[in-house]
């Protein structure tokens, strides 16, 4: 664009009240907005009223583990060296991100905060600057609230103050590697009026606790890793969807949630993990199975699901498995309009000749995902089964990257073990265009 050009677009910006060029710089992030301050006069602290706040640091860990895998294969270190090194290099950037979320609120000047999110590794030592944020957040009218501090150390955690459990303008709330008790949670749960949203991960004092959820206005609902013997009473009459990941250890009593249409489940038992949901199976519109394949998982569910439009089932199983037991659990949504397989094979890899599968049809079907594509028998099968029994598909996504690698160094590490595996999937995957029939999109990644 010409110079004229330029003052043409750079006028007419200038035009816009403060509010919407504040609600424009709102949709960036928080390093991103704090860059526009060299714009112009007008533009210089414009960013400081921005009320979305999210310090977000997905791979700085791991960029600090891949560069000491570098020095490895150049330098002989000694454990105790590379400890050492990787605690160095931690600690400099801990104390930047600290020094980066104190000095942006700060220098906040907006009245209000509807969204704080922290995400990096931090401990109980650092329990003053935390809870100061929190507190920073709550003087602003914070509405959604997510602490993921992923502490290293599980006896290192950071504790959520009980005195800051009555929130009155929060409506979302995730603690993530956060100590919370039982005392904690529901205190949250009566005293947080508008709270819609409430995810508690990885807390390690849920030891044997008893935790009663009942609240009139709590549509969302995740429990996750939280390895121990909980017991849960829930009963929430707007509870949309519930979420509980972690190892089936888990005593459930589950009441008055009328609105359910969003399940989660995984645990080592399957079917006594579901049991507590039997009155409410038909009324689910989304489901998804996270477990190990034996004989005790594959009977779930427990009855047909004439609601269900989208069903996912993440499994991890042995090489000489059978993917076929599956069917069955796709045969009970005769209206199921998406499936996908979160698919992880466990030890050695079997190749066998292709068995027969049973037919038949699948009227609605429309869309299958394949996520962690291996190509040999045991997903291969399963594949050819839904191509020639989805009388309506349109597309099959074929994904070769791991569902459990996502978002932790085994994500970001791309070696050449794992660039000739993926190769080798890929070139098995395009067997499916055979038996595609015609008008179904095949798309691989």
């Amino acid at each position: 664009m010409d110079a004229m050009g330029d003052d043409v677009v750079n006028d007419w910006i200038n035009q816009l009240p403060d509010e919407i060029l504040v609600d424009i710089i709102n949709r960036l992030s928080v390093v991103e907005a704090a860059r526009t301050s060299v714009l112009s006069t007008r533009w210089k602290y414009l960013w400081t009223f921005i009320t979305s706040l999210d310090f977000h640091s997905p791979r700085g860990m791991w960029k600090v583990l891949n560069k000491l895998d570098e020095n490895e294969q150049s330098i002989k270190w000694t454990w105790g060296a590379v400890y050492r090194r990787y605690d160095r290099e931690i600690l400099v950037k801990r104390a930047k991100y600290i020094c980066w979320v104190n000095k942006v609120l700060e220098l906040h000047r907006g009245s209000s905060i509807d969204e704080l999110k922290v995400s990096y590794e931090l401990y109980d030592s650092h329990e003053r600057i935390i809870t100061s944020w929190i507190r920073a957040a709550i003087s602003k009218g914070v509405q959604k609230l997510e602490l993921n501090l992923r502490a290293a150390w599980g006896n290192r955690q950071y504790t959520f103050p009980k005195e800051l459990s009555s929130i009155s303008s929060l409506k979302s709330l995730s603690l993530s590697g956060v100590n919370v008790t039982s005392e904690i949670i529901e205190s949250l749960v009566y005293n947080c009026p508008l709270l819609e949203r409430l995810c508690v991960a990885n807390s390690r004092p849920w030891l044997c606790l008893k935790v009663v959820i009942s609240s009139i206005r709590l549509k969302h609902l995740v429990i996750e890793g939280c390895f121990s013997n909980e017991e849960f009473e829930i009963s929430t009459p707007s509870l949309l969807s519930f979420k509980y990941h972690g190892t089936g250890h888990i005593k459930l009593n589950v009441q008055n949630v009328p609105q359910l249409v969003d399940l989660y489940i995984s645990g080592y038992n399957l079917s006594n993990m579901i049991r507590p949901f039997i009155n409410y199976l038909t009324q689910l519109e989304t489901l998804e199975l996270h477990f190990y394949l034996c004989e005790d998982n594959t009977r779930s569910p427990l009855c047909e699901l004439p609601k269900l439009r989208y069903l996912t089932l993440s499994v991890s199983a042995p090489g000489a498995g059978n993917l076929f037991v599956l069917t069955h659990m796709i045969r009970a949504c005769p209206f199921l309009l998406k499936f996908t397989l979160k698919f992880q094979l466990v030890g050695p890899r079997t190749e066998r000749a292709i068995k027969q599968f049973p037919k038949c049809a699948h009227e609605h079907l429309k869309v299958v995902e394949f996520i962690g594509f291996v190509g040999h028998s045991i997903d291969l099968e399963l594949a050819f089964y839904l191509l020639k029994n989805s009388i309506s598909l349109e597309k099959m996504i074929i994904d070769l990257t791991s569902p459990f690698s996502r978002g932790n160094y085994w994500d970001f590490e791309d070696c050449e073990e794992k660039k000739e595996e993926k190769k080798a999937a890929r070139m098995r995957a395009r067997k499916l265009k055979e038996k595609a029939p015609k008008g179904v999109k095949l798309v691989i990644y």
